[in-house]
């Protein structure tokens, strides 16, 4: 955190008495341009961590020189003193220190003081929207108070998991410095974001040379993930970034504990004080001895082994998820259709809708399905006239159904929604398909069919969508990824039903209740 002091020096021409004349009026005198001179203080820090001061001066114009420093002269607090426009100091113990700058140009001198807080330990905390700005920030003075500097990571913005993954993972790694000073290591996040944050900079730091765990004392280090979710279902994936990272310890927790977290000066002390017998606190300790080994491998787990060993080469943990879930959507679609009777379009539009509003997001899902909706059915009427033949007139309406979608994207621009430009293409390019199915079945079936249809194919996406995005449901899936294989028998007996749908007793009721009195 930099404190950034600027002084205005504002130089006027002073004329010699008489020196106004008839012709000259006051507002004739020029008035020279101020000089804006910035110094930049870190305002907190740690104890021999190497910290920069630098000061800045410009004329306040564009056109104009600005002008010369002939000397910077800094005095730390703590008996340093130094000199240059950019420097850095190393505070070797913990404390409030005043730091002072004199800067002198070849217009005037200017010095003004400010206090930087040093600390012995610091914690890193990971988190995204769903954790309350105030209680951070009582959090950020509680652990001062004590002495412990909490350095918080937190995204900017929410929107689909997807992206605010990718935006705390940049931020993560661009912030290693404070990670490597860290003794603790605090996630809390919605979901499974904060595990797939984690394991996501441990595929960054396998790819870059020469870095590894170690080399960022991660084994010193305890990790503590914070979460509601209920430990059996959080473990499998709190286990695999154990396995990548390596820490000294993983340990699950509720928010609660917090409060006991970020007032330890250390990874011990802070294990030892939620661990406590009278911990108020529910937690559960992860390490190497809570890891499986090939001796646990058998025919019941044999995918689970084989999904953390891809999550270990650095597969992320959310492609996965999409992997195992397609069969279950899959599944869910065909008992749909075979037993209840709802008529979409197909199997593959419905199920990638369904995935594709889970790495969109529902809301940014539903503004892409309703625009090529829209655009499909403009487009057909537009060229009913010209005739043409099925796949050049397709494509003249993947066409402008691609153009619409960049409109999308413009009105985003426009509005500055970072949501709407931040979504990933692939999945609004793949809700593209929808569009030919669409117009297939406004000529074989009519525009209202076409509608109706196109409207359960969005509930049915829709509920998909709100099974698939449940944590608990995603992390049982990645966790135990053998319930998936129940799909098989299921299908098989789906595909054996020989009885009526529901929607065929509800739409025979009358003949049926005939035949029951009437037998």
């Amino acid at each position: 955190m930099f404190r950034r002091l600027t002084y205005c020096i504002c130089l006027i021409a002073l004329l010699a008495p008489g020196a106004v004349t008839a012709q000259e009026t006051p507002a004739d005198i020029a008035e020279a341009p101020a000089v804006n001179v910035t110094a930049a203080f870190p305002s907190e820090g740690l104890a021999g961590q190497t910290m920069s001061f630098n000061v800045t001066v410009d004329s306040g114009q564009a056109d104009a020189a600005p002008p010369a420093i002939q000397e910077v002269f800094w005095d730390f607090g703590d008996g340093v003193r130094t000199t240059g426009n950019a420097v850095t100091h190393t505070f070797r113990t913990a404390g409030s220190y005043l730091v002072t700058v004199k800067i002198t140009t070849d217009i005037e001198t200017v010095a003004d003081s400010t206090e930087v807080r040093i600390y012995e330990h610091a914690i890193l905390l990971l988190t995204d929207t769903s954790a309350p700005a105030d209680q951070l920030s009582l959090l950020q003075q509680q652990a001062a108070r004590e002495g412990i500097l909490l350095n918080t990571i937190r995204s900017r913005s929410g929107g689909p998991e997807a992206i605010v993954e990718e935006e705390l993972t940049k931020q993560l790694i661009d912030l290693t410095p404070q990670l490597t000073q860290a003794h603790l290591i605090a996630v809390w996040t919605s979901g499974s974001v904060g595990t797939n944050v984690l394991s996501k900079y441990a595929q960054h730091l396998r790819r870059s040379e020469g870095i590894s765990p170690q080399d960022i004392g991660l084994a010193a280090k305890g990790l503590v993930l914070v979460s509601d979710t209920p430990f059996g279902v959080l473990r499998p994936a709190a286990q695999s970034v154990y396995d990548q990272l390596l820490p000294s310890y993983v340990l699950l927790t509720r928010p609660a504990a917090l409060d006991l977290l970020v007032t330890a000066p250390t990874a011990d002390e802070a294990r030892a004080a939620v661990t406590a017998p009278d911990s108020p606190v529910e937690w559960r300790l992860l390490g190497r001895f809570s890891a499986r080994t090939v001796a646990d491998l058998n025919l019941i787990n044999f995918l689970s082994f084989g999904i953390n060993y891809l999550i270990n080469q650095g597969v992320p943990a959310s492609s996965i998820t999409l992997i195992l879930m397609l069969p279950v959507v899959a599944t869910i679609l065909a008992f749909a259709r075979q037993v209840i009777g709802i008529k979409a379009f197909g199997l593959v539009t419905p199920a990638m809708t369904a995935l594709s509003f889970l790495v969109m997001g529902l809301q940014y899902g539903l503004l892409v399905f309703l625009v090529i909706l829209l655009t499909g059915t403009v487009t057909r009427a537009l060229l009913r006239r010209l005739h043409l033949l099925y796949l050049p007139r397709m494509a003249l309406v993947l066409t402008a159904v691609s153009l619409s979608l960049l409109l999308v994207l413009a009105a985003g621009a426009a509005t500055g929604d970072t949501s709407i430009l931040n979504f990933s293409i692939f999945p609004a390019l793949i809700l593209t398909l929808l569009a030919e199915e669409f117009i297939a079945a406004q000529f074989t079936r009519g525009l209202r069919a076409a509608l109706t249809t196109a409207a359960w194919t969005l509930v049915l996406a829709v509920l998909c969508y709100y099974l698939v995005s449940s944590e608990i449901f995603r992390s049982l899936v990645l966790s135990y990824p053998e319930v998936v294989l129940l799909a098989i028998p299921l299908n098989i007996m789906l595909g054996r039903w020989g009885g009526l749908r529901l929607t065929e007793y509800i739409r025979f009721r009358t003949l049926l209740q005939h035949d029951t009195h009437n037998p």
